[in-house]
């Protein structure tokens, strides 16, 4: 497909749904990286001059680079607002959890050692049928299901340090609508986050 016919079909869906439900009720996730860079650049080119508000989540984990360039734009940008969660990333991972593989196989663990191996999510993720899931978990991670493992595994981190401080600043904003910028491979775990 053609570039630029491609880049307009974008700016029009995305000045489209702005548009249909008021770029009053919008805000941007923004993490800093090229994902969220590109949608902030896309926003204010279908929508320009707006004052759409680009939300920054300072976890404590995000590349110093990252938060230099957020920081600075931040400074020159008055839409950039930069936040932190409630509780440090050490004690939420004490509390909910390491991530570990992914956010997707970190779910699964967590799921299956709360509810045993004889449950349907074990199954399918342990032994996946070929035309569902292209893979599940690979043997070599068996052992986080045994009881010596001790770890607690989770994708619950995210949760507590992401999706949480961004509904919250969404709530204190009075906005009801998040735009952000994904992959379309990431978009089953963070599809879930609306």
């Amino acid at each position: 497909m053609d570039n630029e016919f491609l880049l307009y079909d974008r700016l029009e869906k995305i000045r489209a749904v702005i548009n249909q439900y008021g770029v009053e009720n919008f805000a941007i996730s923004y993490s800093g990286g090229k994902d969220s860079c590109v949608v902030d650049k896309l926003v204010d080119m279908a929508i320009p001059d707006n004052e759409i508000p680009r939300v920054y989540v300072d976890t404590g984990i995000e590349y110093n680079m990252i938060r230099q360039f957020v920081t600075d734009k931040a400074k020159t940008d008055v839409r950039v607002t930069i936040i932190s969660p409630s509780k440090s990333i050490k004690k939420t991972l004490e509390e909910y959890g390491y991530p570990f593989k992914s956010k997707e196989h970190s779910a699964y663990i967590d799921i299956i050692r709360r509810n045993g191996l004889t449950c349907k999510t074990a199954g399918r993720y342990l032994n996946p049928e070929p035309k569902r899931k292209k893979y599940g978990c690979l043997p070599i991670f068996y052992y986080q299901l045994t009881d010596d493992f001790h770890l607690k595994i989770s994708d619950k981190c995210c949760d507590k340090l992401k999706k949480e401080p961004l509904k919250e600043a969404l709530k204190h904003l009075g906005k009801k609508y998040w735009i952000n910028g994904i992959l379309p491979s990431e978009g089953g775990q963070r599809s879930q986050a609306k």
